[in-house]
C-alpha cells in the first residue's frame, strides 16, 4: 500500500513538471523596470547566439546574420543596429551582394532592404534609387515603408514625406484604424502606420489622426494586455503596438489607455516568452522566429524611448545623419559570450537623435510584416532532414509538426500492416527483460520498477500518437475510399499571381486543377489538403494539426513555393466558396458542395480581391 501511494505521488510530480515545462515563463502581471526589459532583450540575443553557435553579438553579425542578409536576418540587423551595435559592415556587404544578384519584385521588400542598408550605415544609392518605383506600388505597406525611408532624410523625384503622409491620412478608416483592405482597421497595420506617422506629429492633422488611432488601439487591447489579429491572440500584434507607443513617447506602463486589468502591453508580449529566451506565436506553442524578432525590436524601441532616444526606424547609423560622438556604452549582451577584441569594435552607440513629437502622444516605430502580416496563425516547419521518412505527429500539447518531404516520388501500390503493435510489443518485452535483470541482480528497490514503468508507458504513448511511413507509403497515388462519406467538395491549388516566375512554378499557375474529394463528418480544409498531397505527390510544408482544441495549422509552403518568396506580404491563403474564412484551415469543418481554393498572394490577399467571412 505504501509503495502504491509513493508511486502515485511520484507520477503526479512528474506530470506537474512536464506540464510546467510547456508553459511560457511569464504568466502573471509584472511592473517592468528598464533593467527587466533589457534582461528580456538579452535573453533573446543569448538565444540567437546559442542557436547560431556564435561567441558574441559581433561574431553573429559577421557570420550567420551576414549570411542571412536579404533572407532571414534583416530585422535582427536593424534591431541590433538600434540597440547600439554599429559594426554591420559584413552584413551590409552581404546585403549589397544579394541585391546585386537578385531581382526583388516586391516594392515593400525593396523598401525594407533600403532601411536595412540605412541601419548598417551604408551610403549605397540603392536606398534612394528604389523610392520612385516602390512607394505606393504595393498598397498600404509600400506607403508605410516608403515613409520610413523618407523619414531618414532620403529624397526622390515623385514623393516627399509630406505628400506620402497626406496619402496615408486619406486612407484612415472611420474606426480610427488602417488596414490593407476591407472597411475596418487592422491592429497590426494601424500600429505600423502610427510608427511611420510619428515624426510628423507636429502637423495638426497628423496629430488628430494619431489620436484616433490610439483610441482604436486602446479599444482593441485584451484584458491580459495583449492583442489578437484575425481572432488569434499573438505577441506580434502587441509588439507592433508597443513599437508605435514608444515612437510616440508613450510609456505603456503608466498610460491608463493601455492598461487592462492591471496588465500593460509589455505583459501582453512577454507572456509568450519561452524558457530558452525565444518567443512563441500562440500560447503553448513552439519557438517562432517572427514572434521572437518582433518582440526583440519592440522592446528595443521601448528601451530607446525610456532613454530619450529616437524611434526605432529613425536610424542612428543612417549615413545622412549619423552622429560622430565617441561611444561610451558597453556591450550589454556579451554575458560570457563576448571577448575584449569584439567589445573594442562593437560598443553600442549611445548617441540619441531625438525627434520632437506631441508630448504624451507622439513618436515613431518600426514596421515589420509577419508571414501573414502578423494576422494569422504563424509557425514555420522545416522539411524533413531525410528523404526516407515522413512523420506526422498529432500531439496537441504543442503545435505538432506535419513534415512532408517530396522530391519526385512514384506512387506505390505496396500495402503494409501497422508497425505499432510490433513496436509496442518490443517495448514491453524490453521493459520486462530489464525488470528481470533488475530482479536477478538484486536491484529490487520499487523506485527502479516505477521509473521503468514510466519510461515504458511514455514510449508506448509516443508510438500510439505518432505515424511513421516511407514516402512511398505516404504518397499513395490513390484516392482514399471513405465508407462514411457525407458529401463531396472540390479543391484547387493555384499560384497565378506568380505564374512562370521560376522553373518550379507552372506557367499557368495551376498546381492542382479543381478536383473532387469525398469528405467524412468533421473533415477540415487541412485534411483535404493533406489528402491531395498524398494522392497527387504535392509537396506541402506546415506546422500544427487538424482537430484538437484549436486546430492551429500554418501552411508555409506548397509545391516548394513558400511564404516571403515574393515579398514580405507573400504566402498561401485559402478560400471556401469565394470567401476568406476567419478560421484556421485546421478549424474549418467542411460541408457537402464546398469549393476550396488555395491561392498564392503577394500582397496579403489584396491582389486576390478577398471577401472576408462576417
Amino acid at each position: 500500500m505504501r509503495n502504491k501511494i509513493l508511486s502515485g505521488i511520484l507520477c503526479s510530480v512528474i506530470t506537474l513538471m512536464l506540464a510546467l515545462s510547456l508553459v511560457p515563463l511569464k504568466a502573471e502581471c509584472y511592473e517592468y523596470t528598464a533593467d527587466d526589459v533589457d534582461s528580456v532583450i538579452g535573453g533573446i540575443v543569448d538565444y540567437k547566439l546559442r542557436q547560431t553557435g556564435s561567441g558574441s553579438v559581433q561574431e553573429w553579425l559577421r557570420g550567420e546574420a551576414a549570411e542571412g542578409a536579404g533572407r532571414t536576418s534583416d530585422w535582427y540587423a536593424i534591431a541590433l543596429s538600434q540597440d547600439g551595435y554599429t559594426d554591420l559592415s559584413a552584413y551590409e556587404s552581404s546585403l549589397r551582394s544579394y541585391l546585386a544578384n537578385n531581382n526583388v519584385a516586391s516594392a515593400t521588400s525593396r523598401e525594407k532592404y533600403a532601411l536595412a542598408l540605412c541601419a548598417a550605415g551604408s551610403s549605397d544609392s540603392y536606398i534612394s534609387d528604389i523610392l520612385d518605383s516602390s512607394i505606393g506600388e504595393q498598397g498600404m505597406m509600400s506607403w508605410i515603408y516608403g515613409l520610413h525611408v523618407l523619414n531618414n532624410g532620403y529624397t526622390c523625384h515623385n514623393f516627399t514625406a509630406d505628400s506620402v503622409v497626406d496619402t496615408i491620412l486619406s486612407m484612415q478608416y472611420d474606426d480610427g484604424g488602417w488596414a490593407l483592405f476591407g472597411s475596418y482597421g487592422d491592429i497590426d497595420v494601424t500600429a505600423m502606420t502610427v510608427q511611420a506617422l510619428a515624426p510628423s506629429c507636429g502637423r495638426s492633422d497628423v496629430s488628430e489622426a494619431v489620436d484616433r488611432a490610439l483610441d482604436f488601439m486602446s479599444r482593441r487591447q485584451e484584458n491580459n494586455g495583449g492583442y489578437q489579429s484575425f481572432g488569434t491572440p499573438n505577441p506580434e500584434s502587441a509588439a507592433q503596438v508597443l513599437t508605435a507607443l514608444s515612437a510616440l513617447g508613450i510609456d505603456c506602463r503608466y498610460d491608463d489607455r493601455f492598461i487592462k486589468d492591471g496588465n500593460n502591453v509589455i505583459d501582453g508580449i512577454t507572456a509568450y516568452q519561452l524558457g530558452d529566451g525565444s518567443f512563441c506565436h500562440a500560447m503553448g506553442g513552439e519557438s517562432n522566429e517572427t514572434a521572437t524578432v518582433q518582440a526583440l525590436y519592440s522592446l528595443i524601441s521601448f528601451k530607446r524611448m525610456t532613454e530619450g532616444r529616437s524611434p526605432l526606424l529613425v536610424l542612428d547609423n543612417c549615413s545622412l545623419h549619423r552622429q560622430t560622438q565617441p561611444d561610451t556604452h558597453e556591450d550589454n549582451h556579451s554575458d560570457g559570450h563576448g571577448d575584449s577584441s569584439d567589445n573594442s569594435t562593437d560598443k553600442p552607440n549611445n548617441n540619441a537623435q531625438t525627434t520632437s513629437a506631441k508630448s504624451g502622444n507622439s513618436a515613431k516605430t518600426t514596421a515589420h510584416t509577419t508571414a501573414a502580416n502578423g494576422t494569422t496563425s504563424k509557425t514555420v516547419t522545416k522539411a524533413s532532414a531525410t528523404s526516407v521518412t515522413v512523420v506526422t505527429t498529432t500531439v496537441t500539447v504543442k503545435a505538432s509538426h506535419t513534415q512532408i518531404t517530396v522530391t519526385t516520388i512514384a506512387p506505390s501500390t505496396d500495402k503494409h500492416g501497422s508497425y505499432k503493435p510490433t513496436v509496442i510489443l518490443i517495448i514491453l518485452v524490453a521493459a520486462a527483460v530489464i525488470a528481470l535483470i533488475l530482479f536477478i541482480t538484486g536491484k529490487r528497490n520499487y523506485k527502479n520498477f516505477i521509473f521503468l514503468a514510466i519510461v515504458a508507458g511514455a514510449a508506448v504513448v509516443i508510438v500510439l500518437v505518432t505515424d511513421i511511413s516511407s514516402p512511398e507509403e505516404y504518397y499513395s497515388g490513390e484516392k482514399k475510399h471513405k465508407e462514411n462519406a457525407v458529401g463531396t467538395v472540390t479543391m484547387e491549388i493555384n499560384c497565378g499571381t506568380i505564374a512562370g516566375r521560376a522553373e518550379h512554378i507552372p506557367e499557368d499557375g495551376v498546381i492542382l486543377a479543381p478536383t473532387a474529394f469525398d469528405i467524412e463528418a468533421g473533415d477540415t480544409v487541412f485534411d483535404i489538403l493533406t489528402e491531395a498531397a498524398q494522392t497527387y505527390g504535392i509537396q506541402v510544408e506546415n506546422t500544427g494539426s487538424s482537430g484538437g482544441s484549436h486546430g492551429m495549422v500554418y501552411i508555409a509552403g506548397i509545391n516548394y513555393i513558400y511564404e516571403f518568396d515574393f515579398g514580405d506580404l507573400s504566402g498561401w491563403v485559402y478560400h471556401v466558396n469565394g470567401i476568406t474564412p476567419s478560421r484556421n484551415c485546421g478549424e474549418y469543418v467542411l460541408s457537402d458542395g464546398d469549393k476550396i481554393q488555395w491561392l498564392y498572394t503577394c500582397e496579403l490577399g489584396h491582389d486576390l480581391d478577398e471577401v472576408y467571412e462576417k
